[in-house]
C-alpha cells in the first residue's frame, strides 16, 4: 500500500476508469442503436445496479464525509459481484457466443475497476469493515432496488427488471412469469452479493494482515 498513500490520486484514478468508460460506453452504444433500443435503454442507470452505480460515482467526490463513508461501503460490498459480471460475461460472449468487440471493454473496465477500487477503499482504510457501516451501505443498494420497483408499480414501468406487469427479468432472463416471485429472487440474490462481498473483503483484509505480520 506504501505505494498508493495519496489516497485522493488513487480514488481520482479509479474514478477515471470507472465514469468516463461507462459514459463513453452509453455514447457508443447511443451512437450504434439509437435512444429506444433495448441494448441502449438495458446500459442507462436506472437499468440496473451496475449502470447506477457507475452513475453514481462522481458523488464519491462531493459527499460530505460521515455520507460518503457509506457511499464507498456499498461500492465495497459490491466488489465480488462487480468482478464476477465481467467473467460471466467473457464466458457468455467470447467462449459461448464467440462474438468480440472492441466497445466491449468500455464496459468490462468499469466492473473491473469499480471491484478494485472497493477492495482499496477498504485496504487503505477509507471504508471499515464495521457491521453498522456495511448494514447501511448495504441497505443504500437495496433501498435502490426497493424504489425502483415502486416507481415501477406507479408507473408501469420496467427498471430494474423488477416490473410488476409482466415484462418482469432478472438480468434479461425471465425465470418464472410470476412477477412477485421474480422480484423476491432478485432480492434474495442482491442480499447474497451483498453477504458475500462482506465476507470477500474480510478475507482480503485478514489476508494482507497476515502477510504483514510474516514480514
Amino acid at each position: 500500500m506504501k505505494r498508493f498513500t495519496n489516497k485522493a490520486i488513487t480514488n481520482l484514478i479509479f474514478f477515471l476508469l470507472v465514469f468516463p468508460l461507462y459514459a463513453a460506453h452509453l455514447l457508443v452504444i447511443y451512437l450504434d442503436v439509437g435512444p429506444n433500443d433495448w441494448n441502449f435503454i438495458n446500459s442507462l442507470p436506472i437499468s440496473n445496479i451496475s449502470p447506477f452505480m457507475f452513475f453514481m460515482v462522481p458523488l464519491f467526490f462531493f459527499l460530505p464525509p460521515k455520507v460518503r463513508k457509506y457511499f464507498g461501503t456499498s461500492i465495497t460490498l459490491l466488489s465480488l459481484g462487480m468482478l464476477y459480471a465481467p467473467i460471466f460475461s467473457c464466458i457468455r460472449y467470447f467462449a459461448i457466443g464467440y462474438t468480440y468487440h472492441a466497445k466491449f471493454l468500455l464496459d468490462f473496465i468499469p466492473h473491473i475497476a469499480l471491484s478494485l477500487w472497493g477492495v482499496y477503499l477498504i485496504q487503505s482504510e477509507q471504508v471499515t469493515l464495521d457491521v453498522k457501516e456495511n448494514l447501511i451501505g448495504g441497505s443504500i443498494v437495496v433501498g435502490v432496488a426497493i424504489t425502483m420497483l415502486i416507481v415501477n408499480a406507479i408507473f408501469d414501468t420496467a427498471f430494474f427488471g423488477l416490473s410488476l406487469n409482466g415484462k418482469h427479468n432478472i438480468y434479461n432472463v425471465v425465470l418464472v412469469k410470476n412477477s412477485y416471485v421474480s422480484a423476491l429472487i432478485y432480492f434474495t440474490g442482491l442480499g447474497a452479493v451483498l453477504v458475500c462481498g462482506y465476507f470477500y473483503q474480510l478475507g482480503l483484509l485478514k489476508l494482507r494482515q497476515k502477510l504483514m505480520k510474516e514480514e
